[in-house]
């Protein structure tokens, strides 16, 4: 059985997405060796307590109902579309199995076109109308640190979502939200120490989005050239809306510089760097982790090659047993093999349903205990999820890689970031 409810939000309305899944070895999923997550990674101390009597928003006695906001259509469509459907991936196969003790999932997808505006709407109505019990994921800076005060505000646990805000997620500022990812200033620390440490002599420039997502690069790369006694010779600034990059390329090429960083939309980035090679000019490169995704590589075959970028999650090339059993098992069942937002989106799942597992009653309280009591816990395609009762940032590595032929090659694993 699967429970669809995904909405896309455009000149129309129209229902789509919903998803169910329980893992374990059943008859649906007996291939799978995709471990089940069955709650064992949380350890709540004894006495600790949460209210086991409130009655709970989208909890019946057969049905647990999630939601996410999200780009579905827009600029940021293809990691929308693309976490979406890898959360879908473990939903299903909870459903499949059973659900959770008898209950299956129910998973509702909005189109926030990647748009403060519209998440505002959305999460709204995820709240409001759909009666969800907790958001699951969901891909985007801008639209979620936009509904921030409102999660805070109505105390509605958020798991996973990919918006990596420095100081804004993943921090007691907003208790209620769980982050799994490394922040932009993590991730363009490292990148430019790697830059500094291996080509000293680099003039370095930025393609900056303005905003959260371009600030907190700005800082990440201050800090980590700094302690080279380097700085950035050159910042350029853009909006997400941007569709002409020749211009900025322009620029770019009459500074000259030997690198140039860019955080800004994924198709943005494969624009701009087209937009460089036709009026040839042909530096090196450093992006964001977003561009390791398969679907970004081939839709910019040309434009990609050679680029250096963090990673957050395992290469989906690697011989690890339990990457391996993912993308078996993701390609068996969807008949394509996994992209890097698919893994983003399984393991968004991943965590959700460990602590909906854990929870020791489905409330909202109970849930969050769960996550905050949540240790090492093992997806697969991340280094292991830690919280704690005055912790949000369950993980916090990053690695290098590089495109080499159209592949993803790891250049340094991920490693914890202070």
């Amino acid at each position: 059985m699967k429970i669809r409810s995904m909405l896309r939000q455009g000149a129309a309305m129209a229902g789509v997405v919903g998803v169910s899944f329980t893992l374990g070895a059943t008859a649906a999923n007996a291939q799978s060796f995709v471990p089940i997550p069955d709650g064992a990674s949380v350890s709540i101390p004894s006495g600790t307590t949460c209210n086991m009597s409130t009655e709970a928003p989208g909890v019946s006695d057969d049905l647990i109902k999630l939601g996410a906001f999200t780009p579905l259509t827009g600029p940021v469509a293809g990691p929308g579309l693309g976490a979406f459907e890898g959360q879908e991936y473990v939903f299903d196969k909870v459903n499949a199995a059973g659900g959770l003790n008898g209950r299956k999932i129910k998973f509702v997808a909005l189109d926030d076109q990647y748009s403060a505006a519209y998440a505002q709407q959305q999460v709204r109505r995820l709240v409001e109308r759909e009666k969800i019990f907790a958001i699951s994921g969901g891909i985007g800076t801008p639209n979620f640190v936009a509904v921030l005060p409102y999660i805070d505000k109505n105390q509605i646990p958020s798991i996973g979502m990919y918006a990596p805000a420095a100081g804004k997620v993943g921090t007691m500022k907003n208790p209620h939200v769980y982050m799994i990812w490394p922040s932009f200033v993590s991730e363009f620390n490292v990148i430019a120490d790697y830059v500094a440490r291996t080509d000293p002599d680099a003039s370095i420039a930025l393609l900056m989005q303005s905003g959260d997502v371009g600030n907190d690069a700005l800082q990440g790369m201050e800090a980590a050239l700094e302690r080279h006694g380097r700085k950035i010779d050159k910042i350029l600034r853009t909006e997400a809306t941007t569709t002409d990059y020749l211009p900025i390329a322009q620029q770019l090429k009459e500074i000259g510089a030997d690198w140039v960083f860019m955080v800004i939309q994924p198709t943005g980035i494969g624009q701009a760097i087209g937009s460089m090679m036709k009026i040839g000019y042909n530096p090196k490169v450093a992006t964001p982790s977003d561009e390791t995704d398969e679907s970004f590589i081939s839709a910019f075959p040309e434009e990609v090659e050679g680029i250096t970028t963090p990673t957050k999650v395992a290469a989906l090339t690697s011989d690890d047993p339990k990457v391996r059993a993912f993308v078996e098992d993701f390609t068996a069942v969807n008949g394509k093999a996994p992209s890097m937002w698919n893994t983003v989106g399984f393991a968004q799942a991943m965590v959700t349903i460990e602590a909906l597992q854990a929870a020791p009653a489905l409330t909202r309280d109970c849930l969050e205990l769960a996550l905050q009591h949540m240790q090492g816990f093992e997806t697969g395609v991340l280094p292991p999820v830690t919280f704690s009762p005055n912790s949000r940032q369950g993980t916090n590595a990053v690695g290098i890689a590089r495109v080499e032929d159209g592949v993803v090659v790891q250049v340094s694993p991920p490693v914890l970031v202070q």
